[in-house]
C-alpha cells in the first residue's frame, strides 16, 4: 500500500495520510496488545532503530531527524538482513527505493573518519535490545516479517561499510 500511494503521501494528502496512520496504528496496537510484557514480539516496532540510534547518538541528536536516522537504519537492516540470508538484493533494493521515495537518506552518515565501524558498534552496544554487549538486531525476512537476533560483528561491519557510501 505504502509503495503504490507514495507520492500521495509526501505530497501529503490527507485521505492517504488518514489511512496510513490509522493502519499503522491498528498494527501497532495489535503488536503492543500481543506482547504487553515486551517478551519478544513488540521488537519487531524497533526494525531500522538499532542502526538509527547509532546515527542519532554519533552525529549528535537533532542532526537529523529521528525518521531519517530510522530510515536509513531500516535501510542499513535490511542490508543486514541479506548478509545473514534472511532476503534477497531485490528486496533490499525495493526498500531502499521506497525510503528514498519517502525522502529520507539512504546513505549513512561517517560518524567517524578515523574509526567509523567502531564508533558504530560502540555506540550500538548501549542499544536498550543489547543484552550483555551482545547487539540485537531486528532483521526482516519478508513483508511484515521480522526475527530478533544477534549477528557477528565481521557481517555488522561489513553492512557499515557499505552503507557509508553511495550505492
Amino acid at each position: 500500500w505504502i509503495e503504490a500511494h507514495i507520492d500521495a503521501l509526501t505530497a501529503r494528502d490527507p485521505v492517504a495520510l488518514q489511512q496510513a496512520v490509522k493502519r499503522s496504528c491498528e498494527i501497532k496496537a495489535r503488536v503492543v496488545a500481543s506482547d504487553e510484557r515486551e517478551a519478544g514480539l513488540r521488537a519487531i516496532l524497533n526494525f531500522g532503530h538499532t542502526f538509527g540510534h547509532a546515527i542519532e547518538a554519533g552525529m549528535g541528536y537533532g542532526a537529523w531527524l529521528h525518521g531519517e536516522a530510522v530510515g536509513c537504519g531500516m535501510v542499513m537492516a535490511a542490508r543486514l538482513s541479506q548478509a545473514v540470508g534472511l532476503v534477497d538484493g531485490l528486496f533490499v533494493d525495493r526498500l531502499r527505493r521506497l525510503v528514498q521515495r519517502a525522502g529520507l537518506p539512504v546513505v549513512a552518515p561517517v560518524l567517524d573518519p578515523a574509526h567509523n565501524t567502531r564508533r558504530y558498534l560502540d555506540l550500538m552496544r548501549v542499544d536498550k535490545k543489547a543484552e550483555g554487549g551482545e547487539i540485537r538486531f531486528v532483521l526482516i525476512d519478508g513483508p511484515g516479517q521480522c526475527v530478533v537476533r544477534p549477528v557477528d560483528d565481521l557481517l555488522v561491519a561489513r553492512v557499515i561499510e557499505q552503507s557509508c557510501r553511495p550505492a
